[in-house]
C-alpha cells in the first residue's frame, strides 16, 4: 500500500485480511496524533473501493466524519453528534453503489457525545453486509467500553527516524532538526515540509516553554497570555492549548530522560503529571487559564 511511512506490520495484516476475506466490520485505530492512523484508513479504503486517494472522499461508498464547523456560529462544534452517527448508519445500511464494500471513517471518535456513541453502538451491534468502519482516536479510554469491545483494536506506534528520512529525499535546505522534533509522526513532518511557518511556530512554542523556567510568576503569565487570545471559538482555543501542552509535555519528557539521576526529575515529573491532568480537564469545561496557572506554579 503506497503513501504510507512505517506501519508495515499493520499494512501486512490488512493485506492478508483482505486477501483471505477475513476483514472485521469495525476497527479501532489507536495511537499518537499525526502518526498516520487516518492515512492508513483512507489507503485501505482506496483498496476496498478500487479508487484513488484523490477520489476516495467523493466515492459514494465512502463516508467520513469528524467534528464539524458551525458556519452560523463561526465555531467548532464540541462533539461529534447523534445526527452524524444516524447519517453514518444510513450510509452503511444502503446497498453498495458498486456491489462491493462500503467504508466509513470516524476521525476523533473520542469526541462523540453519549447520544452519538449510543447511536453508533446500534451500528456496531447490527453491521450491514460488506461494511467496514474505522474509528480513529489518540485516546481510546475516552470511548465507552461497549464501543471498544465491538471493534478490533489496532495500535499505532511512532515511526523510526530512518523511515521518516524518506520524506526528506530530494528536499534541499530543510533543517535536519525537523526529524528529531517530529518525534516519529509522519503527518507532523509532512505538514512542516509543506508549511514551514507551522514548523517555526512549533519551535517558538518550545522556546516559550523554556523561557518559563527561572522567571517570576507575573512574567510567566505574560508569556502565556496569547494562548487565551481567541475568545470567539472556545473549542478551537482548547484544541490549540491541548497542542501546546503536548509540546510542553514532550519537552519535559526529554528533560527527564536526559537527566535520569538529577534531583530535578522529581519536580519535572510533577509538572508532567499536572500537564496531563490539565489536558484531561480541558475536555470537562474547566477554565483553561486556571489549568495553565496551576502548571506555571510548579515550574521553578
Amino acid at each position: 500500500m503506497q503513501d504510507i511511512i512505517g506501519h508495515n506490520k499493520i499494512l501486512n495484516f490488512f493485506d492478508k485480511a483482505i486477501k483471505n476475506d477475513h476483514l472485521s466490520h469495525a476497527y479501532l485505530f489507536v495511537g499518537p496524533e499525526q502518526v498516520g492512523k487516518k492515512t492508513v484508513a483512507e489507503v485501505i479504503a482506496t483498496g476496498l473501493l478500487q479508487t484513488t486517494r484523490e477520489k476516495v472522499k467523493s466515492n459514494p461508498d465512502f463516508y467520513f466524519t469528524d467534528q464539524l464547523f458551525d458556519e452560523k456560529t463561526g465555531k467548532t462544534k464540541k462533539n461529534i453528534t447523534i445526527s452524524q452517527m444516524r447519517e453514518l448508519r444510513e450510509h452503511l445500511s444502503r446497498r453498495s453503489y458498486t456491489g462491493g464494500y462500503k467504508v466509513a471513517v470516524i476521525d476523533g471518535a473520542d469526541k462523540m457525545n453519549i447520544e452519538a456513541a449510543n447511536a453508533l453502538l446500534k451500528t456496531l451491534e447490527e453491521p450491514s453486509q460488506g461494511s467496514v468502519l474505522f474509528l480513529i482516536t489518540d485516546n481510546d479510554e475516552a470511548l465507552p467500553q461497549t464501543i471498544r469491545s465491538r471493534c478490533q483494536t489496532i495500535y499505532f506506534g511512532l515511526v523510526k527516524d530512518d523511515d521518516l528520512n524518506i520524506l526528506l529525499e530530494n528536499k534541499k535546505n530543510i533543517d535536519q532538526e525537523i526529524i528529531k522534533l517530529s518525534q516519529g509522526r509522519p503527518g507532523r513532518l509532512l505538514d512542516w515540509i509543506e508549511n514551514e511557518d507551522n514548523f517555526l511556530d512549533y519551535k517558538k512554542e518550545i522556546d516559550r516553554f523554556k523561557s518559563l523556567f527561572g522567571k517570576p510568576f507575573f512574567e510567566k503569565l505574560k508569556n502565556v497570555e496569547e494562548l487565551f487570545g481567541d475568545k470567539s471559538d472556545h473549542i478551537a482555543t482548547r484544541g490549540n492549548l491541548d497542542d501546546v501542552l503536548s509540546i510542553w509535555q514532550s519537552q519535559l519528557r526529554e528533560k527527564i530522560l536526559t537527566n535520569i539521576e538529577s534531583q530535578e526529575n522529581k519536580n519535572f515529573l510533577q509538572i508532567e503529571k499536572r500537564i496531563l491532568q490539565a489536558q484531561t480537564l480541558l475536555q470537562q469545561n474547566i477554565h483553561p487559564r486556571l489549568l495553565v496557572e496551576n502548571i506555571l506554579l510548579l515550574i521553578p
